[in-house]
């Protein structure tokens, strides 16, 4: 516990030393921002002619954010699905319509593909995909380059917080799981809602999972976070950090306190990178580690490996 202690510690420090950094940094934009706007612009450009994305497509992606928030809520998400859809749901998921395999029809459960306890999931990730990331890319496509990278960190100076940071999670995750609400909600797949029920089935929602977070993070790290930048310096991590946390009100509670935490750490780290990859890392470990918790303690991880 000392060890982990001055983990936190020193991690809580350097942390602070960088939000001081991107102060100093703020001030740099907002003088060059002025400076801007008080010269003359023969050429007739934006005072704020370096900001990406420009003013009009910032505005463009803040709306489409808020629609793409609503449409996930009432019309992608699975719960939401298969009401919307129910008989599709009876035909491909009647174990996850009705709760549970015992619940559903026998002949529904029969008749129903191995991978059709994932179609809420695939109508998800599609759903995902284009409001999160085809959408909010196409809006800011046309600009110049788009100032931060996908891929994960290549140095050990921009590894180590990632690591120190899902290695603090560990013992947060050990905590969270003894709440009443944790077994309910995780996982989202359960073996008692599928007669398919293997690692094939758990991989490839997990794998859906995964795709759904990346998601999350393009939008809310990526183009949103670096959309206010040049606005708002280190504050636009706080801004981008309140519709994060609103998807996750469904969450236990002390899931949706800690995406504040999160959300502002993670936005901190990616400003300081400029990459969203060890955001998706974090995400994707903390996402998993609490299925694999919730599996080891209910006794349901996959006893085998194929659907059939």
């Amino acid at each position: 516990m000392p060890i982990a202690g001055a983990s936190a510690v020193s991690f809580g420090l350097r942390l602070v030393n960088e939000i001081s950094r991107s102060r100093a940094y703020d001030q740099s934009v907002v003088t060059s921002a002025r400076r801007r706007m008080a010269a003359p612009s023969p050429t007739h450009e934006p005072a704020l002619a370096s900001a990406w994305p420009s003013d009009s497509r910032l505005a463009a992606l803040l709306v489409w954010t808020a629609v793409a928030l609503v449409a996930v809520e009432f019309f992608f998400i699975p719960l939401r699905t298969v009401r919307l859809f129910p008989e599709f749901a009876a035909t491909l998921a009647p174990g996850y319509l009705f709760g549970s395999s015992a619940n559903a029809p026998p002949e529904l459960v029969r008749a129903a593909p191995w991978w059709g306890i994932l179609a809420p999931f695939g109508w998800w990730v599609a759903g995902k995909f284009v409001l999160c990331i085809a959408v909010p890319a196409a809006i800011v496509t046309r600009e110049r380059k788009r100032p931060f990278l996908i891929q994960l960190p290549w140095t050990w100076a921009a590894w180590w917080p990632y690591l120190l940071l899902a290695a603090l999670m560990v013992p947060l995750l050990a905590v969270a799981s003894t709440q009443p609400g944790f077994l309910n909600t995780y996982p989202m797949v359960r073996s008692a809602q599928t007669a398919a029920w293997s690692w094939t089935v758990l991989l490839l929602y997990w794998a859906c999972y995964a795709i759904i977070l990346v998601s999350v993070e393009f939008l809310f790290r990526g183009v949103l976070l670096f959309g206010l930048e040049s606005r708002l310096g280190i504050n636009a991590v706080f801004v981008s950090v309140i519709p994060y946390c609103l998807i996750h009100v469904h969450k236990p509670v002390l899931e949706a306190f800690g995406s504040i935490v999160a959300g502002s750490v993670l936005g901190v780290l990616a400003l300081r990178t400029r990459s969203i990859g060890g955001g998706i890392f974090v995400h994707v470990f903390v996402a998993l580690g609490m299925d694999s918790i919730a599996l080891w303690k209910s006794g349901t991880f996959p006893t085998r490996f194929l659907p059939w």
